[in-house]
C-alpha cells in the first residue's frame, strides 16, 4: 500500500500532538516532582505524616514521573494497536492522558493528605 498524501498528513497531525503533549506532560511531572518533595517542608520532628517520612518523599518526588512515562507507554500502545485495526489513533492519546490525570491526582492527595 502506497502512503497518499492524505495519509501522511493524516498521520502527522496526531505525531505532533503526541510529541507537544510528551514534552508538556513531562515538565508538569518534573515540576509536581519537585513541588511534592519540596511540600514535606513544612513538617516537623516527631511529625508522623505519610509525607514526611523518606518513603513519601521518595512516593510524592517519583510518582509524576514514572506516571508519565507509563502514561506515554500505554498511550503508544494503545495508538499504534488502533492505527493498525484502521480504527482512530485519538482513543490512545486519551488514555495516555487519563492515566496521567488520574497519577496527577494520587500524588495531589498524597501531598495534601
Amino acid at each position: 500500500m502506497l502512503d497518499t498524501p492524505e495519509s501522511s498528513a493524516r498521520r502527522g497531525l496526531p505525531a505532533v500532538v503526541c510529541v507537544m503533549l510528551v514534552l508538556a506532560g513531562g515538565l508538569v511531572a518534573f515540576t509536581l516532582g519537585v513541588g511534592g518533595a519540596m511540600s514535606s517542608d513544612s513538617c516537623r520532628p516527631g511529625d508522623e505524616s505519610f509525607l514526611c517520612t523518606s518513603t513519601g518523599q521518595n512516593v510524592v518526588f517519583w510518582l509524576p514521573p514514572v506516571g508519565w512515562l507509563a502514561s506515554i507507554v500505554l498511550a503508544g500502545w494503545c495508538f499504534t494497536r488502533l492505527d493498525r485495526r484502521r480504527k482512530s489513533p485519538w482513543l490512545g492519546v486519551a488514555v495516555g492522558a487519563a492515566v496521567f490525570s488520574v497519577i496527577v491526582v494520587i500524588d495531589w492527595l498524597i501531598v495534601s493528605g
